[in-house]
Protein backbone atom coordinates (compact mmCIF):
# COMPACT_ATOMS: atom_id res chain seq x y z
CA UNK A 1 0.00 0.00 0.00
CA UNK A 2 1.38 3.38 -0.96
CA UNK A 3 2.06 6.19 1.48
CA UNK A 4 0.76 9.70 0.90
CA UNK A 5 3.65 12.08 0.36
CA UNK A 6 3.15 15.57 1.70
CA UNK A 7 5.93 18.14 1.35
CA UNK A 8 7.40 19.40 4.62
CA UNK A 9 6.45 23.03 3.93
CA UNK A 10 2.79 21.99 3.78
CA UNK A 11 3.06 20.28 7.14
CA UNK A 12 4.71 23.34 8.64
CA UNK A 13 2.04 25.78 7.50
CA UNK A 14 -0.90 24.12 9.22
CA UNK A 15 -1.60 26.72 11.86
CA UNK A 16 -4.79 28.58 12.48
CA UNK A 17 -3.02 30.93 14.87
CA UNK A 18 -5.64 30.32 17.52
CA UNK A 19 -4.72 31.48 20.99
CA UNK A 20 -8.16 31.96 22.56
CA UNK A 21 -11.54 30.29 22.31
CA UNK A 22 -12.78 33.35 20.39
CA UNK A 23 -9.98 32.92 17.83
CA UNK A 24 -10.93 29.27 17.36
CA UNK A 25 -14.64 30.01 17.01
CA UNK A 26 -13.88 32.66 14.37
CA UNK A 27 -11.72 30.18 12.45
CA UNK A 28 -14.64 27.74 12.48
CA UNK A 29 -17.07 30.44 11.35
CA UNK A 30 -14.83 31.53 8.49
CA UNK A 31 -14.37 27.92 7.37
CA UNK A 32 -18.13 27.77 6.70
CA UNK A 33 -18.34 31.20 5.08
CA UNK A 34 -19.56 33.14 8.11
CA UNK A 35 -18.15 36.46 9.30
CA UNK A 36 -15.99 36.55 12.46
CA UNK A 37 -17.36 38.09 15.65
CA UNK A 38 -15.85 40.27 18.35
CA UNK A 39 -17.36 38.40 21.29
CA UNK A 40 -18.82 34.99 22.06
CA UNK A 41 -21.87 36.62 23.64
CA UNK A 42 -23.29 37.41 20.20
CA UNK A 43 -26.80 35.97 19.84
CA UNK A 44 -26.26 33.87 16.73
CA UNK A 45 -27.10 30.22 16.01
CA UNK A 46 -23.92 29.91 13.94
CA UNK A 47 -21.76 31.16 16.80
CA UNK A 48 -23.55 28.83 19.22
CA UNK A 49 -22.96 25.82 16.96
CA UNK A 50 -19.31 26.73 16.43
CA UNK A 51 -18.64 27.22 20.15
CA UNK A 52 -20.49 24.06 21.18
CA UNK A 53 -18.67 22.03 18.55
CA UNK A 54 -15.31 23.44 19.66
CA UNK A 55 -16.02 22.54 23.30
CA UNK A 56 -17.12 19.02 22.39
CA UNK A 57 -14.05 18.37 20.26
CA UNK A 58 -11.74 19.89 22.88
CA UNK A 59 -13.04 17.43 25.45
CA UNK A 60 -13.00 14.50 23.02
CA UNK A 61 -9.40 15.08 21.94
CA UNK A 62 -8.09 15.63 25.46
CA UNK A 63 -9.85 12.47 26.69
CA UNK A 64 -7.40 10.44 24.58
CA UNK A 65 -4.73 11.26 27.15
CA UNK A 66 -1.65 13.14 25.98
CA UNK A 67 1.62 14.04 27.66
CA UNK A 68 0.48 17.57 28.51
CA UNK A 69 -2.67 16.47 30.38
CA UNK A 70 -1.74 13.08 31.84
CA UNK A 71 -0.21 12.47 35.26
CA UNK A 72 0.79 9.14 36.75
CA UNK A 73 0.79 8.26 40.45
CA UNK A 74 -0.95 11.52 41.32
CA UNK A 75 -1.57 11.49 45.12
CA UNK A 76 -5.07 12.15 46.42
CA UNK A 77 -5.48 12.40 50.18
CA UNK A 78 -8.55 10.60 51.53
CA UNK A 79 -11.12 12.63 53.41
CA UNK A 80 -12.09 12.10 57.06
CA UNK A 81 -14.28 9.14 56.03
CA UNK A 82 -11.44 7.54 54.06
CA UNK A 83 -13.26 8.37 50.84
CA UNK A 84 -11.45 9.54 47.70
CA UNK A 85 -13.09 12.64 46.24
CA UNK A 86 -12.33 12.99 42.52
CA UNK A 87 -10.80 16.41 41.69
CA UNK A 88 -12.54 18.74 39.28
CA UNK A 89 -11.60 18.74 35.58
CA UNK A 90 -10.79 15.03 35.57
CA UNK A 91 -11.59 13.27 32.29
CA UNK A 92 -10.23 9.83 33.16
CA UNK A 93 -9.01 8.40 36.44
CA UNK A 94 -7.77 5.02 37.60
CA UNK A 95 -5.59 3.76 40.41
CA UNK A 96 -1.91 3.45 39.67
CA UNK A 97 -1.14 -0.21 39.11
CA UNK A 98 2.47 0.43 40.12
CA UNK A 99 1.30 1.63 43.54
CA UNK A 100 -1.81 -0.44 44.22
CA UNK A 101 -1.54 -3.52 42.00
CA UNK A 102 -4.82 -5.39 41.60
CA UNK A 103 -6.09 -4.78 45.12
CA UNK A 104 -8.87 -2.47 43.92
CA UNK A 105 -11.15 -2.10 40.93
CA UNK A 106 -12.45 1.45 40.97
CA UNK A 107 -15.03 3.47 39.10
CA UNK A 108 -16.33 7.01 39.50
CA UNK A 109 -19.62 7.18 41.35
CA UNK A 110 -21.78 9.86 42.97
CA UNK A 111 -22.16 9.85 46.75
CA UNK A 112 -24.64 12.49 47.95
CA UNK A 113 -23.90 14.52 44.84
CA UNK A 114 -20.09 14.29 45.22
CA UNK A 115 -18.05 12.31 42.69
CA UNK A 116 -15.83 9.77 44.43
CA UNK A 117 -13.92 6.60 43.64
CA UNK A 118 -15.89 3.45 44.39
CA UNK A 119 -14.26 0.05 44.88
CA UNK A 120 -16.24 -2.60 43.00
CA UNK A 121 -14.38 -5.43 44.74
CA UNK A 122 -15.32 -4.38 48.27
CA UNK A 123 -18.50 -2.59 47.14
CA UNK A 124 -17.76 0.56 49.08
CA UNK A 125 -16.29 4.07 48.99
CA UNK A 126 -14.08 3.43 52.00
CA UNK A 127 -10.34 2.93 51.40
CA UNK A 128 -9.24 2.64 55.03
CA UNK A 129 -6.86 -0.21 54.20
CA UNK A 130 -4.43 1.93 52.17
CA UNK A 131 -1.20 3.27 53.61
CA UNK A 132 -0.58 6.99 54.15
CA UNK A 133 -4.33 7.73 53.79
CA UNK A 134 -3.68 8.41 50.10
CA UNK A 135 -4.54 6.87 46.78
CA UNK A 136 -2.14 7.22 43.87
CA UNK A 137 -3.98 7.73 40.61
CA UNK A 138 -3.31 7.95 36.90
CA UNK A 139 -5.28 10.96 35.71
CA UNK A 140 -6.19 12.60 32.42
CA UNK A 141 -7.04 16.25 33.07
CA UNK A 142 -9.32 18.59 31.15
CA UNK A 143 -7.20 21.66 30.34
CA UNK A 144 -8.61 25.07 29.39
CA UNK A 145 -8.32 25.75 25.66
CA UNK A 146 -6.10 28.79 26.22
CA UNK A 147 -3.57 26.64 28.13
CA UNK A 148 -3.19 23.93 25.47
CA UNK A 149 -0.02 23.54 23.40
CA UNK A 150 -0.40 25.41 20.10
CA UNK A 151 -0.39 22.26 17.97
CA UNK A 152 -3.38 20.96 19.92
CA UNK A 153 -5.23 24.25 19.62
CA UNK A 154 -4.75 24.00 15.87
CA UNK A 155 -5.77 20.33 15.69
CA UNK A 156 -8.89 20.87 17.79
CA UNK A 157 -9.83 23.93 15.73
CA UNK A 158 -9.53 22.23 12.37
CA UNK A 159 -11.32 19.10 13.59
CA UNK A 160 -14.14 21.24 14.97
CA UNK A 161 -14.22 23.12 11.65
CA UNK A 162 -14.84 19.89 9.75
CA UNK A 163 -17.61 18.78 12.10
CA UNK A 164 -19.22 22.23 12.08
CA UNK A 165 -19.04 22.28 8.29
CA UNK A 166 -20.99 19.02 8.15
CA UNK A 167 -23.59 20.44 10.52
CA UNK A 168 -23.96 23.90 9.01
CA UNK A 169 -23.13 23.60 5.30
CA UNK A 170 -23.24 19.93 4.31
CA UNK A 171 -20.76 20.49 1.49
CA UNK A 172 -18.86 17.23 0.82
CA UNK A 173 -16.08 19.04 -1.05
CA UNK A 174 -15.44 21.51 1.77
CA UNK A 175 -15.54 18.73 4.33
CA UNK A 176 -13.02 16.71 2.33
CA UNK A 177 -10.60 19.64 2.09
CA UNK A 178 -10.84 20.37 5.80
CA UNK A 179 -10.48 16.64 6.47
CA UNK A 180 -7.09 16.67 4.75
CA UNK A 181 -5.96 19.53 6.99
CA UNK A 182 -7.27 17.62 9.99
CA UNK A 183 -5.14 14.57 9.19
CA UNK A 184 -2.02 16.68 8.92
CA UNK A 185 -2.84 18.66 12.07
CA UNK A 186 -3.28 15.44 14.01
CA UNK A 187 0.05 14.17 12.72
CA UNK A 188 1.71 17.31 14.08
CA UNK A 189 -0.02 16.81 17.42
CA UNK A 190 1.12 13.18 17.64
CA UNK A 191 4.66 14.17 16.68
CA UNK A 192 4.68 16.85 19.38
CA UNK A 193 3.36 14.42 21.97
CA UNK A 194 5.96 11.80 21.06
CA UNK A 195 8.82 14.31 21.12
CA UNK A 196 7.85 15.98 24.39
CA UNK A 197 7.30 12.63 26.09
CA UNK A 198 10.94 11.77 25.44
CA UNK A 199 10.05 8.12 25.01
CA UNK A 200 12.96 5.83 25.63
CA UNK A 201 12.78 2.07 25.03
CA UNK A 202 15.55 1.44 27.55
CA UNK A 203 14.25 3.43 30.52
CA UNK A 204 10.63 2.39 30.85
CA UNK A 205 8.92 -0.98 30.82
CA UNK A 206 5.95 0.39 28.87
CA UNK A 207 8.19 1.48 26.01
CA UNK A 208 10.04 -1.83 25.96
CA UNK A 209 6.76 -3.72 25.49
CA UNK A 210 4.77 -1.19 23.42
CA UNK A 211 6.30 -0.49 19.98
CA UNK A 212 3.74 2.29 19.37
CA UNK A 213 5.43 4.34 22.08
CA UNK A 214 8.40 5.07 19.82
CA UNK A 215 6.42 5.41 16.58
CA UNK A 216 6.27 8.88 15.01
CA UNK A 217 3.49 9.20 12.42
CA UNK A 218 4.66 12.71 11.49
CA UNK A 219 7.95 11.31 10.20
CA UNK A 220 6.17 8.56 8.24
CA UNK A 221 3.92 11.08 6.47
CA UNK A 222 6.98 13.09 5.42
CA UNK A 223 8.62 10.17 3.65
Amino acid sequence: MGVLRYPFFLMATISYGTSTELDAVNSILMSVGESPVNTLTVQSPEVAIAQKTLQQVCREVQAEGWVFNTEHEYPITLDSSNHCVVPQNVLEIDLSHARHGDHFNVIRKKDNGITKLYDKIEHRFNFESVNESKLYCDIVWMIDFEDLPQVFKDYITVRASRIASNRMVSDPNASELIGTDEQLARALAVEYDTRVADHNIFSNQEYRTNPASVYRPYQVINR
